[in-house]
């Protein structure tokens, strides 16, 4: 017989154990199937492992799951498991609105903050697909309609009194959403322990956190972050966060959906193609696919953001303003501040890194001074 095990951490061991005893709950596996197990990706906060079926390869899943603790740093660093109540909760909303672009959820356990959910094995991140330099124009049109689907569906000025205190009670991610607070709005520009940069930027990162006009323009992106609630927001949309295959896109990691600003999904997605199109420096093929893609996802977003026509543009001018001015942000932490990107690290010339790098402190410092005078993404495409 089997014992029954709560609040467990999962390893390669435990898994079967586990799976069987929630036979019934996930029923993905047959009774009697040998299971096999292997811990899968890189993530910084979560355990994931793919399980699959010994005899028959094709038949997996992952299971995903939130360690009271951050990963990386281990039990000396408390984070709360409820984070994966997040991500299962927008995966439930997501798999609603528009189930092609999200893995299918299978199973959530509260008690040990677990996910078991669809296996995209055969799926590469958006990230190592751009620095390949591979620019699919489906994937923009895929992200573009994703986002605004969602953000119209579950637009506070779309719904009743009851519907949008609901996503609002549902997605009070509060701690999730001031670990982002704290690590693109604030620290990045200060001297935090954190922080790092390339030898050699250092007059340029003086002038940033030093330039009045900026700082006030984050701390007043960081005020519409913290306070404003008007729909359901993935918020850590990046292209590491985005999962291809052909012509196909399934967006993951949703652990720090709140209902927030929704520019800022926009913003991120924005700011990760821009950072690939500065570490492309001398392939203008690539850069003039990668701005195609950031102006298709505007176009496609608009399309898909269903609202009264008396709303929508003045809307739709809001939501842009504010995803320049997080864009901008995104781009300079990525830079300056704790959790860079290969796209950039990978760069092994020293010289040519810092060429981009400065491109990139100019552009982000110049988009979040200039938000509101930027008046579409043609606009902010000259400035590149």
């Amino acid at each position: 017989m089997w014992i029954v095990l709560t609040k467990m951490e999962l390893n390669r061991e435990t898994i079967p154990q586990y799976l069987r005893e929630r036979q019934v709950e996930i029923g993905f596996f047959d009774s009697g199937a040998d299971l096999h197990s292997e811990e899968i990706g890189d993530g910084n906060l979560n355990f994931v492992y793919r399980v699959s079926d010994s005899t028959h390869s094709e038949r997996s899943l992952v299971l995903k799951q939130a360690p009271p603790y951050i990963k990386i740093l281990g039990p000396d660093y408390p984070l709360s498991s409820e984070r994966l109540t997040y991500e299962s909760r927008s995966l439930q909303v997501y798999n609603q609105f528009v189930s092609e672009t999200v893995p299918t959820l299978y199973y959530f356990d509260g008690d040990s903050a677990v996910i078991a959910m669809e296996d995209l094995k055969d799926y590469n991140l958006l990230r190592d697909e751009l620095i390949a330099g591979n620019v699919n124009q489906t994937i923009p049109v895929l992200i573009g309609s994703f986002m605004g689907i969602v953000h119209s569906q579950t637009y506070t000025d779309n719904l009743d009194k009851t519907l949008a205190n609901k996503y609002q009670k549902n997605f009070a991610n509060t701690v999730m959403q001031t670990i982002t607070a704290d690590y693109v709005f604030t620290f990045p520009f200060t001297n935090h322990e954190t922080n790092y940069h390339t030898e050699g930027l250092e007059a340029a990162v003086n002038r940033l956190k030093t330039d009045q006009q900026f700082l006030k323009q984050a701390d007043e992106l960081k005020s519409v972050f913290l306070r404003v609630q008007r729909g359901l927001t993935h918020g850590d949309l990046h292209t590491g966060s985005i999962m291809v295959k052909g012509n196909s896109a399934k967006v993951i990691d949703s652990e720090f959906a709140f209902y927030g600003p929704v520019g800022f999904d926009v913003g991120l997605f924005w700011a990760n193609y821009l950072l690939s199109y500065y570490s492309h420096l001398d392939n203008t093929k690539v850069q003039s696919e990668i701005i195609t893609a950031i102006i298709q996802t505007w176009k496609t977003y608009t399309e898909h953001f269903k609202m009264d026509l008396s709303l929508k543009h003045r809307t739709l001018q809001m939501i842009f303003s504010e995803s320049v001015g997080f864009a901008g942000l995104e781009m300079l932490r990525r830079i300056i501040g704790a959790a860079h990107v290969k796209d950039i690290e990978n760069i092994e010339d020293i010289h040519r890194k810092l060429c981009v790098e400065t491109a990139i402190l100019e552009l982000g410092k110049t988009i979040v001074k200039e938000r509101h005078k930027i008046a579409s993404v043609d606009e902010m495409i000259e400035l590149l």
